[in-house]
């Protein structure tokens, strides 16, 4: 084998190596019931334990204001199938524009994947009218990130309301966001859709996961690419 192609073949070998690894070895999730299972919710509004108000808390996140409800796929009048993982999902706004929050202990510095599924709860009334929300990450009363996220009835024309059986439509949010120091940091969700008090951006999934340092996958790849020279000197 020629020594171009023993290269050619340990760089196709190196970037094989580093989609799988970026793909399966993200670190473990660091937020508590990311998923909302807990509670079991039994859907009936107002009340604990579906509709959650400011200052309350449930497993892993606190209401910052406002209302929040948390709905269970396939109980009473929330159709079939509708969490994006799991059976139970998240909507901002219980009677009227809510936010959450949750506190993550950060041990090791470096890049953190956070990720979230995103859709809306709609009526009839309202049913072409974007849903968006704030995420942020923050150490105190400092940011580290900041953004809006919109949900789009545009490109989501099958989407229909809850009650229906595997009807909510999601979009899956990806960031990347560098966090230099340990510490504790707080991740919160916020509703900005003001235009019915309830009937917000349902959110589902959420996970801040550390990936991999690409330096690792360049040593590897490095051993590989020296490991078939050195094969091909032995056999020359």
């Amino acid at each position: 084998m020629r020594m171009c192609q023993i290269f050619r073949v340990a760089a196709t070998a190196v970037v094989a190596i580093s989609a799988l690894s970026a793909a399966r070895a993200l670190g473990p999730n660091l937020v508590v019931n990311g998923s909302f299972e807990e509670p079991i919710s039994d859907n009936v509004w107002n009340q604990n334990p579906t509709t959650w108000f400011a200052g309350q808390s449930f497993p892993g996140w606190t209401v910052t204001h406002g209302s929040i409800d948390i709905k269970r796929s396939g109980v009473g009048f929330v159709g079939a199938g509708n969490a994006y993982d799991g059976l139970q999902f998240v909507d901002l706004n219980g009677n009227r524009p809510g936010g959450i929050a949750q506190t993550l202990a950060i041990s090791q510095p470096g890049v953190y994947r956070l990720s979230f599924a995103m859709s809306a709860n709609v009526n009839d009334r309202l049913t072409n009218l974007a849903r968006s929300l704030r995420v942020q990450l923050a150490q105190g009363a400092s940011p580290l990130y900041d953004s809006v996220f919109t949900w789009n009835p545009a490109n989501h024309p099958n989407h229909r309301s809850y009650q229906s059986d595997n009807a909510l439509s999601y979009d899956w949010n990806q960031v990347d966001i560098i966090i230099n120091t340990a510490g504790n940091y707080t991740l919160s969700f916020t509703s900005l859709y003001t235009r019915s008090p309830a009937e917000g951006p349902v959110i589902d999934d959420v996970r801040l996961q550390l990936v991999p340092e690409p330096a690792s996958m360049l040593a590897l790849g490095t051993g590989l690419v020296g490991l078939l020279a050195r094969r091909r000197r032995a056999r020359a």
